[in-house]
């Protein structure tokens, strides 16, 4: 069990619950690690990887993409700490990451570090520290 993450829940979307899920996960260096979560904690994500442990740090995540029904509950978000917020989940935008890349879907959810949003067939868990802007398409 991870002391400090449980009290932290809900200022993440990719939390314990995610644990025994298959995942794709790409980093800011351009790597795509496909694999099974193993354990989640506050800093870092522990998968395996073509049956090889490996240890990502949520530092290093650039987006994960998952299944829809993946992203559910709801999270803690940012009263007065971003614009983004809880008001905007349903819209359509368009998220431009910092290495240029940009994705257009439904804002499914909002929490302090993460957002998701729902595209054709799979969402995309993006930290937002990977976010240079967001675009609101449609309310």
């Amino acid at each position: 069990m991870s002391y400090g993450y449980s009290k932290r829940r809900g200022t993440h979307i990719i939390d314990e619950r995610f644990e025994g899920r298959s995942l794709e996960l790409y980093t800011i260096d351009g790597e795509k690690l496909m694999g099974l979560v193993d354990e989640v904690a506050l800093h870092e994500i522990g998968m395996y990887v073509e049956n090889t442990p490996v240890i990502v740090s949520r530092s290093a995540i650039l987006y994960i993409s998952t299944g829809l029904s993946d992203i559910h509950g709801v999270g803690e978000c940012c009263d007065r700490e971003f614009v983004l917020d809880e008001e905007f989940i349903g819209c359509d935008v368009a998220v431009k990451l910092i290495n240029g890349q940009e994705f257009q879907g439904r804002l499914l959810k909002v929490t302090r570090y993460e957002i998701g949003i729902a595209q054709t067939n799979r969402a995309l868990i993006i930290p937002r520290s990977m976010i240079s802007y967001v675009r609101i398409l449609r309310r």
